[in-house]
């Protein structure tokens, strides 16, 4: 079954309406697959000439934010990004100099638990960024 429609199915579930906004806004985060700024979403989406106003899709991003259907990150003071909440837990590596970024599996799982069992605290959740410098930055320069 085509994941499009999968979203569509979810949105209803949870009361949200299925526009063509909504659509185009969930089928650049399905295709992309890394997190992206509401600003990044709208340059994608004129590329492919879909004319929405930034103003559509931060409100859509937000809808979607409030009803569990994206997550916001802040991978610094500056700019929130936007990724689907898939149901996998993962954390994220970021690189410094092109600001790729890329999921990680989480390594904390078992953490988690001890932690919860060893203070008695409820653990509610926990995020994890790692910085570094990618693949191709440091091929493409030899200082690094």
């Amino acid at each position: 079954m085509d994941e499009l429609i999968l979203w569509k199915e979810k949105l209803k579930e949870k009361g949200i309406r299925w526009t063509k906004q909504r659509s185009a806004l969930l089928r650049v985060l399905l295709q992309i697959e890394r997190p992206l700024s509401a600003q990044e979403i709208f340059i994608k989406l004129k590329k492919e000439g879909v004319n929405l106003r930034l103003s559509t899709v931060y409100r859509n991003l937000n809808c979607f934010k409030s009803n569990g259907v994206v997550r916001n990150l802040n991978f610094d003071e500056q700019k929130n990004k936007f990724e689907l909440i898939k149901g996998e837990h993962h954390h994220h590596l970021i690189c410094i100099n092109c600001e790729e970024i890329r999921p990680l599996d989480c390594p904390l799982q078992q953490f988690e638990t001890e932690v919860d069992q060893e203070t008695d605290y409820a653990i509610l959740e926990h995020r994890m960024k790692m910085y570094g410098i990618c693949p191709n930055c440091q091929k493409n320069n030899n200082d690094l």
